[in-house]
């Protein structure tokens, strides 16, 4: 049986049937395992800066896939992926409870 070792990362040979163990299981792997479910924290939005808050408000907009209107939320998110609707309406309840206490956080900072 051939062994591989790659010198930078391991020194400890490695072959080739556990490689492609390796591969299948994350192939097979369900994608639900892999992502977190949505669970905000109101809690510390106080503490955040006007430029945390405007960052935090585009990063939940851009992971939903809803498209960013300013060219500056555009740049900070050019590698998101495409967006699928200009409506905030197509997030859940729970999203769009969150994105309104994130505004009406950066409303009472007096953040423009």
């Amino acid at each position: 049986m051939a062994k591989y070792t790659c010198g930078r990362l391991f020194s400890v040979p490695i072959s080739r049937k556990r490689v492609r163990i390796a591969l299948v299981a994350l192939l097979l792997w369900p994608p639900g395992v892999q992502s977190q479910e949505f669970t905000p924290n109101e809690s510390s939005l106080g503490s955040l800066t006007c430029q945390q808050l405007w960052y935090l408000e585009q990063e939940v907009l851009a992971k939903a896939r809803v498209c960013l209107k300013s060219q500056r939320a555009q740049n900070a998110f050019k590698r998101a992926k495409p967006c699928i609707s200009d409506e905030e309406r197509i997030l859940p309840a729970k999203v769009r409870d969150y994105l309104s206490a994130v505004r009406e956080t950066a409303s009472l900072k007096k953040c423009s």
